[in-house]
Parts: C-alpha cells; structure tokens; sequence
C-alpha cells in the first residue's frame, strides 16, 4: 500500500514539474521575444481555467 502511494505521489510530482517547466518556458518566451501566439495561448489558458474553476464554482 505504501509503495502504492509512494507511485502516485511521484507521479503527481513528475506532472507538476513537467507543467511548471512548459509555464516558466512559456512566459520567458513572451518576455524576450514579444511572440504574439504565445500571449494569446497562455491568455487562453489562463481564460479556460478561469471558466472551469467558476463553472465548479458556481
């Protein structure tokens, strides 16, 4: 059981850092080059996360 969770907590660690990395590559990318597709990506991300955090919400 322990090895179990031990997995899933790994798992949930390896994700998070993966997502973190794409998010800090993605705002540098903006910060440097200005790129007008990746403005308009994170904004909607950022958007849809906002919509489906207030649709639980609600």
């Amino acid at each position: 059981m322990a090895n179990r969770f031990g997995a899933v907590i790994a798992n949930v660690m390896s994700v998070g850092a993966r997502a973190l990395g794409y998010f800090l590559w993605g705002v540098l990318r903006i910060v440097y080059r200005g790129d007008l597709k990746m403005i308009a990506l994170f904004g909607g991300v950022i958007g849809a996360i906002a919509l489906v955090i207030w649709l639980i919400a609600r």
